[in-house]
């Protein structure tokens, strides 16, 4: 797994939109999205204990999280993802499953024999922990990257929490809540062993870094 640094921000509106215009003319948008823009939903896991959650409440800096995550509500690429986080720096286990596989994971009835490869050991690990689909949580994103470089910044902005419904993955008509306020955009900043200072420029903001969890701000809506 490689190892990258992670920084997020909680910005404001205003912020947004100036820094995406800064994006569109120095950045590379995300070819996947329409000018960087798609939506995600992600399918969170956690134990019966949910140490996953109160790990990242308690403020542990270190920390493991699993999930499915679609882009566009699409089948066509579905990921399970193993992401450890050890402060601001993170590493991302990832294998594409089909919708199929998605209700052998629930928790009780995982049959193991049904993956292979990647996606095999993810479902090992999910089984051996005893995790179950604890919330969706759906965001839209506008992404960007700088050629050459492992550098990438996205916005996420109209963040919802929805039940632990596998719909959600795929149908844009499963509504959830509200997360954060409208004026509020989380801001990640993603980089390997350092960050070109032409990106630290563009990024300067006046906000505090935030250890800002998607996951723990939508479950914390449940609880």
């Amino acid at each position: 797994m490689a190892v990258r640094h992670e920084e997020k921000y909680i910005i404001d509106y205003r912020q947004y939109l100036m820094l995406r215009q800064r994006a569109l003319q120095i950045l590379t948008p995300d070819p996947h999205g329409d000018m960087g823009s798609y939506v995600i939903t992600s399918l969170y896991y956690d134990d019966p204990m949910d140490n996953a959650l109160y790990e990242k409440l308690d403020g542990l800096p270190e920390h493991s999280k699993f999930r499915i995550r679609t882009y566009d509500y699409s089948e066509g690429v579905i990921k399970l993802e193993r992401k450890d986080k050890h402060g601001i720096l993170t590493q991302k286990d990832d294998a594409s499953i089909t919708r199929a596989q998605i209700a052998l994971l629930d928790g009780t009835s995982t049959c193991l024999e049904a993956f292979t490869g990647d996606a095999y050991d993810l479902a090992v690990q999910i089984h051996a922990k005893g995790l179950q689909p604890k919330v969706a949580v759906r965001y839209r994103r506008d992404a960007f990257f700088h050629p050459g470089s492992d550098f990438r910044l996205t916005f996420d902005t109209a963040l919802e929490t929805i039940g632990p419904d596998p719909m959600a993955l795929f149908d844009a008509d499963v509504k959830g809540l509200p997360v954060l306020d409208r004026n509020s955009v989380v801001m990640e900043i993603k980089y390997g062993a350092y960050i070109p200072a032409f990106a630290r420029k563009l990024t300067n903001v006046h906000s505090k870094q935030l250890s800002v969890s998607k996951y723990a701000l939508c479950r914390e809506k449940f609880l």
